[in-house]
């Protein structure tokens, strides 16, 4: 489907679920969007002028009218011969924060892919904050659901209830508060955290490093208190170190402030054989590598490396890393599952689904058993 006919498609859906009064998108937005002309989004629009879908009020803005809803509930009706539109047709936001994530970005196009082929209209809404979210919602027309990408963010109650105004299903994308009326499909770093320790343990590594971001988000947070947890074993007291706590996300930089963290946290240490590090956030494995040759480190015979992060993203291992942690088709196929079940069962009960571990061996994890 052309982006023309998406937009089309997707203007159409909404107005088929949009309440009287509703806004619709502006022009500059729709052109955002769909990365189409302003001349290409106002035929669009006066289509629906046409149609008398919406009412344009000069100074207001552009708003939904009474006959959008009166043909809703006309293609709930059973469809006669020759009508090609599904009632079916479902229209989904997708409330991504704007960044580079890679595994954000291969995450929301599959999602969009599965989507649109199985009839569904899409859309993406980037923002840059909370605030910003709101304010970018508050243009919108009701959806039949929306998916929220928030791996990292917290989401404060006027958000949420933002998106509540505009649509019965919210779908996160990432581990997420259970006991709201939200479900979400994620994965907790708790898991994949005891993995990589038994592996170095096993491998007879004598002093463990862990290095994750100091921000605050539940997969992580369940990250950290496992670590805690294991460290408070007696046969693990003297091998795992203090959790290194970068003040950031991952970023351009994020690599560099964990590598300067690590260093500062060997060279501080004890003398050991076989010291290794778990770390969280590295989005290009084989950049990684080379900072850390670039500091003298050479992997896996001066230190042992394994990397938290997903196991299917080619670019996170370099060709090289041994990486725990969970795959970008897991976390689609977990979404789109779950969005599906609730469209048919409404009153099934919210919750947090995890996804299942996996790990991907590599040359960075060195054996010095005796």
């Amino acid at each position: 489907m052309g982006e023309t006919a998406k937009l089309q498609s997707y203007l159409r859906s909404v107005a088929m679920s949009a309440e009287e009064g509703d806004r619709l998108p502006t022009v500059r937005q729709l052109m955002r969007d769909f990365s189409l002309s302003q001349q290409v989004v106002q035929r669009a629009v006066n289509d629906l002028k046409a149609e008398g879908l919406i009412d344009a009020h000069v100074g207001r803005g552009t708003f939904f009218t009474k006959k959008s809803r009166n043909a809703e509930l006309a293609a709930a009706q059973p469809a006669a011969p020759g009508n090609q539109r599904s009632s079916t047709q479902r229209s989904v936001i997708m409330l991504r924060r704007s960044s580079g994530n890679l595994r954000g970005r291969v995450v929301l196009e599959s999602l969009q892919r599965r989507l649109n082929d199985a009839g569904h209209v899409t859309l993406e809404v980037g923002y840059s904050d909370p605030e910003h979210a709101k304010q970018v919602l508050h243009t919108l027309p009701r959806f039949d659901a929306c998916i929220v990408q928030n791996s990292f963010d917290i989401m404060p109650v006027d958000m949420i209830t933002a998106i509540r105004r505009k649509t019965d299903t919210i779908i996160v994308d990432g581990a997420w508060l259970v006991g709201t009326d939200i479900d979400a499909v994620g994965f907790e770093w708790g898991q994949s955290v005891e993995a990589a320790v038994n592996r170095l343990v096993s491998s007879g590594h004598d002093r463990i490093h862990y290095i994750t971001t100091a921000s605050f988000f539940l997969a992580n947070e369940m990250g950290l208190h496992r670590w805690r947890n294991l460290r408070d074993s007696a046969e693990l007291a003297a091998v795992m170190q203090p959790e290194i706590k970068i003040a950031k996300l991952p970023a351009r930089d994020y690599e560099e402030a964990a590598i300067a963290a690590l260093v500062a946290a060997v060279a501080e240490g004890p003398e050991v054989k076989a010291p290794a590090v778990v770390i969280w956030g590295v989005e290009d494995g084989a950049r990684f590598k080379r900072l850390l040759e670039q500091e003298g480190l050479s992997i896996p015979s001066d230190i042992s490396v394994i990397l938290l992060g997903r196991t299917d993203l080619d670019p996170e291992s370099g060709g090289f890393f041994h990486m725990v942690g969970y795959t970008a088709a897991d976390q689609v196929e977990g979404v789109y599952t779950r969005l599906t079940e609730r469209w048919q069962d409404a009153k099934e009960p919210y919750g947090l689904r995890l996804l299942p571990m996996k790990e991907r061996p590599g040359l960075s994890v060195g054996e010095h058993r005796p």
